[in-house]
């Protein structure tokens, strides 16, 4: 069974998850339950934090590579060569797409994001990357950054409309597009019937239905009598 890593999600993005190199030994994840606000106690939810340290390290590789070669057959003798001969790679590679997540994007918004740690586990349902220290440790020859350490502060983002479409996927009028779905595949699992992808192009003023994208919410109309398979 392959290793399951953790997965950071950006809602939205085209690009593939990004993967933890490695995965933590540590997630803290913290709500409070109730507020107090003039002598009165309000049982509004608040939004969770989830904080992990994940870890880079990139001279790690270096047993990877050398056992990708042995085990095409290297000779013992060249063992020696091929440790001298290999570089790490330059950690900030692998930190510098979580560090970005504290960039705000053009609609001057941060990126939210969805974290999970294998199939069906959760951790984040959506939220923003608050904070993050990023801490270089180690470092090649030539000063070459090679390992790091990123302390990162996730805080959840509360949207009732998001909330009831996780909990209810089929009956809300808010539609989520995931990874691989398409208006057809959406109007089969909504309507019953891929014909009627037509409507929530309509509902959602689409000038071109192709190009829907993981993260992106539509609005699904309710399905109207005279509406028919095929139209």
């Amino acid at each position: 069974m392959a290793l399951e890593k953790l997965t950071i999600e950006v809602e939205g993005s085209l690009a593939p998850p990004i993967k933890a190199l490695f995965n933590p030994e540590r997630i803290q994840i913290t709500r409070s339950g109730w507020n107090q606000w003039f002598g009165e106690l309000t049982g509004r939810d608040q939004p969770a934090t989830l904080t992990v340290d994940l870890f880079f390290d990139t001279t790690l590789r270096r047993s990877e590579s050398l056992l990708g070669k042995l085990a095409a057959d290297i000779t013992p003798s060249a063992v020696s060569g091929l440790l001298g001969s290999f570089t790490p790679e330059d950690v900030r590679n692998y930190t510098q797409p979580i560090y970005n997540l504290t960039r705000k994007k053009g609609n001057n918004k941060p990126p939210l994001c969805k974290i999970q740690w294998g199939r069906g586990n959760v951790l984040l349902q959506r939220g923003f990357l608050k904070s993050v220290t990023k801490t270089l440790t180690h470092f090649w020859e030539d000063g070459t950054p090679v390992r790091a350490t990123l302390n990162c502060t996730f805080e959840e983002v509360l949207d009732p409309k998001f909330e009831l479409k996780v909990q209810n996927p089929i009956d809300d009028p808010i539609r989520v597009v995931r990874r691989g779905e398409t208006l057809s595949s959406i109007a089969a699992e909504e309507f019953n019937d891929p014909a009627q992808w037509r409507l929530i192009a309509e509902a959602n003023q689409m000038d071109n239905p192709r190009q829907i994208v993981p993260g992106q919410r539509l609005t699904v109309p309710a399905l109207r009598p005279d509406d028919t398979s095929g139209r």
